[in-house]
């Protein structure tokens, strides 16, 4: 079901327990790890030197780009050998790689080679966030090609699996991707339709049980009405939830500019990893 996994990592704290994580599942999938580190080129970009150089005092601030590109190679450098050696703690040799770019658009583009992204909430300057999601993160889930992980700030292992259903193609994807998962890791499944309409709610309900019999899943199907994102967030806090596998957009072109509402309250406010599939 996976074979390779791909974490892009800062250093941060956050971006360790990411690792702990694919880790986990690189062990369990018996699948290949890669490390990867971006130097954002939007660092070295005029305004953002200017910047500094201003505050500190000096100009012309063009003649330090180089150092402050050498600087941040090198601590790119420190973070892949970190990871390398707590994979290799593991027993696991991973593959690092340490490229330059738009940092969300390398991460998407490299997410073609790979099955899953394993990713952080939250970054390297989460403790001066207002409490949103990584910008970077929200960037990645909507543009990757493949299921993207997005980690809690602690590490669990799995045993109870949580699918938020709305009868959605990308809900039914989601659905089969959260099946598989139950299937492989022999976890508990739990599904919830959260509609307000009774009739779509026990269509979905019937289409859902139909769907997983075929798995032979340990698996509570069950229909909720209410807000949707909220009733999702309580059902996995009452339930012992330790993931929660949504699908990630709405209709449309919008996609491509925000994430669904649902998806975007549940993983900014989740205290769970999310697994989310495009």
């Amino acid at each position: 079901m996976i074979k390779s996994i791909l974490v892009p990592t800062d250093g941060s704290p956050n971006g360790k327990i990411a690792l702990e994580y694919g880790l986990y599942l690189a062990s369990e999938f018996e699948a290949e790890i890669s490390g990867l580190n971006i130097l954002d080129i939007r660092a070295l970009e005029g305004p953002f030197l200017g910047d500094i150089s201003g505050a500190l005092g000096f100009t012309p601030y063009q003649n330090y780009v180089q150092k402050i590109q050498e600087i941040l190679e090198e601590r790119g450098n420190i973070i892949l050998n970190d990871f390398k050696k707590l994979c290799e703690e593991k027993s696991i040799q991973p593959k690092i790689k340490r490229l330059s770019g738009i940092i969300p658009n390398i991460i998407a583009e490299e997410a073609k080679k790979v099955d899953l992204i394993v990713m952080a909430q939250r970054g390297e300057h989460a403790q001066w966030s207002s409490g949103l999601l990584g910008s970077t993160t929200e960037s990645v889930v909507r543009k990757s090609p493949r299921p993207v992980l997005v980690t809690s700030m602690a590490f669990h292992p799995f045993k109870t699996v949580l699918h938020a259903c709305d009868g959605s193609s990308e809900s039914n994807k989601a659905l089969k991707l959260a099946c598989e998962l139950v299937y492989s890791m022999k976890l508990k499944l739990n599904v919830i339709i959260v509609v307000n309409n009774e009739e779509k709610g026990r269509k979905i309900l019937t289409e859902t049980e139909e769907f997983i019999a075929p798995y032979h899943l340990d698996a509570h199907i069950e229909w909720i009405k209410g807000e949707s994102a909220k009733e999702i967030l309580k059902y996995a806090e009452n339930n012992n939830v330790d993931l929660i596998v949504m699908g990630t957009f709405g209709h449309g072109r919008i996609h491509e500019l925000i994430l669904g509402g649902t998806t975007a309250y549940v993983i900014r406010k989740s205290t769970l990893p999310v697994l989310l599939n495009r």
